[in-house]
């Protein structure tokens, strides 16, 4: 005769594969405050990166403007130059071969004219009455910059300056001038990249119709009271670029003292090409950000794998 199961060996078995209400309700909140530290991860790791792209991506978007604005200036003057009488253009120029003249056995007391001097300095080769007297372009750092007259630091933030007191960059024998510009800006290159030209190295300044070039013969650093690599040499044509040195540090002035030669005749000025500089710029932006992203994703996925793991390992324990 077969006997009939127990009930309570029924109950027993499948109260096996029950989970205790409190063990139950233990595990949904874990499981909930592991959910909610997953999603917490995930934001910070996103808000993170969204700052660390905005910190690599700042630099080149505001240089990429800071070019687009100097570009948009240059090309405003040269149109302003196109409209401007010939008569009074080689009236600016006669005026500026004066100031030049008028600085010769100054000594370094030219460096600190008074408030009519200013007057009358600042209404030289001002064509367009923004205060540009030109522009220079130098190939070596891929910069190509409208020149303000002065150093103000208005100036010196987005384009380059003339030191007043030097002669004007029109050329002509016992004439140096000296052209000024930031470097290691955050929001633009400038002159940054001066440090790493030489000896032979050469840059262009357009003024009106006249494009002079200049080569590299000698570079200095110096204290910034030192003004004596910016002397007027008799007979000679020289141009000096200056920045401030070390990066970030700027304790020093850093001259590039230039002659004149000849522009070549099927040239109108040295070639530069700023573009190169952003495309480089933007090229080594994105690497570093696609690097960023992979690792972000690889940490978030290994940290799901993990989470996953560890569920089906609490689910099997607790089912035994």
């Amino acid at each position: 005769m077969a006997r009939t199961p127990k009930k309570g060996n029924g109950m027993q078995a499948s109260g096996a594969t029950e989970m205790d209400p409190v063990e139950a309700a233990a595990q949904a909140k874990l499981k909930k405050r592991a959910n909610r530290r997953f999603v917490l991860m995930i934001i910070s790791m996103v808000v993170m990166l969204l700052v660390g792209v905005g910190l690599i991506v700042y630099p080149t978007v505001a240089d990429a403007w800071n070019r687009h604005v100097a570009s948009r200036a240059i090309a405003g003057y040269s149109e302003q130059v196109a409209n401007t009488p010939k008569e009074d253009r080689e009236g600016q120029l006669r005026k500026a071969r004066e100031y030049n003249e008028s600085l010769l056995g100054q000594g370094n007391a030219r460096f600190l004219p008074n408030e009519e001097e200013k007057k009358v300095y600042n209404s030289i080769l001002d064509v367009s009455g923004t205060g540009i007297m030109g522009y220079i372009a130098i190939p070596a750092i891929h910069a190509k910059l409208p020149i303000y007259h002065g150093t103000d630091e208005t100036v010196l933030q987005i384009a380059a300056g003339h030191y007043e007191g030097s002669s004007f960059p029109i050329g002509g024998e016992s004439t140096h001038a000296v052209i000024t510009g930031h470097t290691g800006l955050p929001s633009a290159q400038l002159f940054t990249g001066i440090d790493g030209m030489k000896k032979g190295d050469k840059f262009s300044i357009t003024v009106y119709d006249d494009v002079l070039t200049y080569e590299v013969e000698d570079r200095q650093v110096v204290l910034p009271d030192n003004v004596k690599p910016l002397a007027i040499q008799k007979g000679r044509d020289l141009m000096s670029l200056v920045t401030c040195t070390p990066y970030g540090v700027n304790s020093h002035r850093l001259i590039l003292t230039a002659h004149r030669i000849p522009t070549p005749e099927n040239k109108k000025e040295v070639e530069v090409n700023p573009e190169r500089a952003i495309m480089s710029d933007i090229a080594i932006t994105a690497f570093v950000i696609v690097g960023v992203a992979v690792c972000m994703a690889t940490i978030v996925i290994t940290q799901r794998r993990r989470r996953k793991t560890h569920a089906h390992g609490s689910h099997t324990r607790s089912r035994k």
